[in-house]
């Protein structure tokens, strides 16, 4: 009988070390497969939530608005974040931006805020620098807020067709955008005129030194300043030499660019007219 017991209780005490390696298998089981996932799961929607959050902090710091004002760009926030690939940061810069320095709200707020993510996008640009940079423009230009989307295109096209960064190119149209509106050119002109100018190696300040004072010699004389500058064209292309071209060309464009600008001119593959 007792040889019984003791075979009983062998059998128990087996049976009870697999159930226990089964609950530990079990339990191991459900860490890796339920309570890490879950874990990360959780780590992953409050890293979301903080990404989000960051985004309305941006907007908050840029334009300083609460109650129902907040409530407004908050909704405008969600639904450029939402249904767009950009993230929190971008999208807060870019509707924070634009609320403050073109005074935007609703509907046109969130389009003009795409327009500039996309932008901002297609030119591998910092989205708040290009907010400031096109508001400036704009303004100086007047053109109003509705004609956004037809700016950036022009920017991204000219940028595209002249190789020049749009940094660049809305730099130098700052620098020399009001030289530029004097002599009677806008916006597109200009744009036009600035990515053919650096494309050819010349530097804009220096060529506008010298247009400024053409136009102003044309002016006093009854001519407009599409003839002042055609006139200027057609003195390097119409020239009796090469060298006398050049020597022309150095005189409106300065030595760096007058080369490029010469052969570009002589070859027809510059005119006022394509502005």
């Amino acid at each position: 009988a007792l040889g019984d017991i003791d075979g009983t209780a062998g059998n128990v005490a087996d049976r009870l070390g697999e159930i226990a390696k089964k609950c530990q298998e079990t339990g191991e089981a459900i860490n890796k497969n339920v309570s890490e996932p879950l874990q990360k799961l959780g780590k992953l929607s409050i890293d979301a939530f903080n990404e989000v959050d960051g985004g309305m902090d941006i907007i908050i710091k840029k334009t300083g608005v609460t109650g129902g004002s907040l409530e407004e760009l908050e909704d405008v926030y969600e639904n450029v974040f939402g249904s767009m690939p950009v993230t929190a940061e971008q999208a807060g810069n870019a509707i924070g931006e634009i609320s403050t320095r073109m005074g935007l709200t609703g509907q046109a707020l969130e389009d003009t805020a795409k327009q500039f993510l996309q932008f901002s996008e297609i030119t591998d640009s910092d989205v708040g620098s290009s907010v400031a940079s096109m508001d400036k423009i704009m303004t100086k230009f007047g053109q109003d807020s509705s004609q956004t989307g037809n700016v950036l295109g022009l920017m991204a096209k000219a940028s595209q067709q002249s190789g020049i960064s749009v940094e660049s190119l809305t730099g130098s149209l700052e620098s020399n955008g009001a030289q530029l509106k004097e002599m009677g050119f806008n916006l597109t002109e200009s744009v036009n005129l600035l990515s053919m100018l650096e494309s050819n190696g010349v530097d804009a300040s220096t060529a506008m030194t010298a247009f400024k004072k053409e136009v102003a010699n044309a002016t006093k004389e009854g001519r407009s300043a599409e003839d002042a500058l055609n006139g200027m064209i057609d003195s390097i292309k119409n020239a009796s030499s090469d060298t006398e071209a050049l020597q022309r060309a150095t005189e409106l464009f300065g030595s760096k660019g007058a080369p490029e600008m010469t052969q570009a001119i002589r070859e027809g593959r510059l005119s006022i007219d394509d502005l």
